[in-house]
């Protein structure tokens, strides 16, 4: 039987959102758990040096606990720190940032900028993707149970925007006792600046005919785009609706597009906070040719060009290089170029003639370290890192710090109030 630790006292919150605490020499990492909370746990995982539990009581609240929002709370994977107040989720995650770059990549603390909060802690993702799955005779959509692949069925979500709140309603009506939801596995739902709602409906059965008539039949009038995606590699089909959401960034305000399948960051409010920061970096930098690996739609490359002599941007995949060479002729920017690359080896391709002053990198939560040697050998006068996880970003840094790159600073944004994630933008320039 596994062993049960009891009156654990939480310390601190650890990267990936747990609880910490300390028993027999050994760190505890246990969920839903405040700083200050006194609990009994189960551990699920031991090694040497640490352990992982479950949460089995709170025996003392922390002052720092609050009541969730959410009825599944706990159960859904979506989120992990609802139990606190909005003030101290952002402290600790401007603390967790900020230990992460002193600690691993040796960052002097006065380089690391205060965090930028939301505006809105709740229903503020623009975008979000269902899991759809049949239990018994019900259709439950939802989120997947932390650490599974069970999904956890709620009916309004509070940190997605109501409108999509609502149009996941109407899907869940539609499908419900529909035989055709057996092949059905997620249900992706975004929203634009316009107001806009597109989803995305994943179908992986052999009777895609009937099932875009079924839905073209039901669907029309509900205000919303629908494309029907036969596997992860398929082109999404139209049944109805404009293929495009529109964004806004930059002032004055960019409109871009993004289509079925594409990305564009899911707290808009936030996005254009962070491209506020990264096109006032670029005049602070004084670049002129700017590299953008990873550009996507264009969400940086564009508008850094109305504050430069050229933007090159990279991206591997392909719709979405369509739709920055199309946002560009929108907006009438005419010193931006868009090539379907792979980010590695980019660079060798595309500074043959002529060296960029400044590379900007958004990478994947994977992070950017595939073309960490290429940065070293172009040496750019400045590297601006758009981040999405920490531990990469500090795995990335570390081999440009060593070969002649200082940090001039760094910035954590919340883009996703009640959950561990945390966004960042840092600059480094060339010693």
């Amino acid at each position: 039987m596994s062993q049960v630790i009891t009156n654990l006292k939480i310390e601190s919150l650890a990267y990936g959102g747990n609880g910490l605490g300390y028993h027999d020499g050994k760190v505890i990492f246990v969920p839903q758990t405040s700083p200050g909370d006194r609990v009994n746990c189960r551990v699920v995982k031991s090694k040497k040096r640490f352990a992982e539990a479950r949460l089995e009581k709170v025996l003392e609240p922390s002052v720092e606990r609050c009541p969730s929002a959410c009825p599944v709370f706990g159960l859904c994977g979506g989120c992990q720190w609802q139990h606190m107040p909005y003030a101290t989720q952002i402290h600790w995650k401007e603390r967790i940032f900020s230990d992460l770059l002193q600690r691993q990549a040796v960052i002097d603390k006065r380089s690391i900028r205060s965090l930028v909060a939301a505006p809105e802690p709740w229903h503020y993702r623009s975008r979000a993707q269902l899991k759809l799955q049949i239990k018994g005779q019900q259709l439950a959509m939802g989120f997947f149970r932390r650490g599974s692949h069970a999904v956890i069925d709620h009916q309004q979500c509070p940190i997605l925007d109501p409108r999509l709140n609502q149009a996941a309603t109407v899907f869940r009506r539609l499908l419900s006792g529909v035989h055709h939801s057996r092949h059905m596995p997620q249900l992706d739902l975004g929203i634009g600046d316009d107001d806009q709602v597109r989803a995305v409906l994943h179908y992986l059965g052999t009777e895609s005919g009937s099932v875009t008539e079924f839905l073209r039949t039901r669907i029309a009038g509900a205000g919303i785009a629908l494309y029907l995606q036969g596997g992860r590699q398929a082109k999404p089909q139209s049944i109805c609706g404009d293929e495009d959401l529109f964004i806004q960034v930059g002032e004055p305000p960019l409109r871009l597009a993004y289509g079925p399948g594409g990305f564009a960051q899911v707290n808009l409010e936030q996005n254009r906070a962070l491209v506020q920061t990264v096109t006032a970096a670029v005049q602070e930098c004084g670049a002129m040719r700017v590299l953008d690996l990873y550009c996507g739609m264009g969400n940086l490359s564009l508008p850094v060009a109305r504050q430069v002599d050229q933007v090159v941007g990279v991206e591997d995949f392909a719709p979405a290089i369509a739709k920055a060479r199309a946002n560009a002729r929108r907006n009438d920017i005419h010193n931006a170029s868009f090539h379907h690359l792979s980010a590695g080896g980019a660079i060798g391709q595309l500074a043959k003639d002529s060296g960029f002053d400044l590379v900007m990198l958004d990478p994947p939560r994977s992070g950017a370290f595939e073309v960490v040697e290429d940065l070293l050998s172009l040496q750019p006068r400045h590297i601006l890192y758009v981040s999405c996880e920490p531990p990469t970003l500090v795995r990335d840094l570390q081999p440009l710090l060593r070969g002649g790159y200082s940090v001039e600073w760094s910035r954590a944004f919340d883009f996703f109030p009640q959950t561990h994630h945390i966004e960042s933008v840092t600059l480094l320039h060339r010693k």
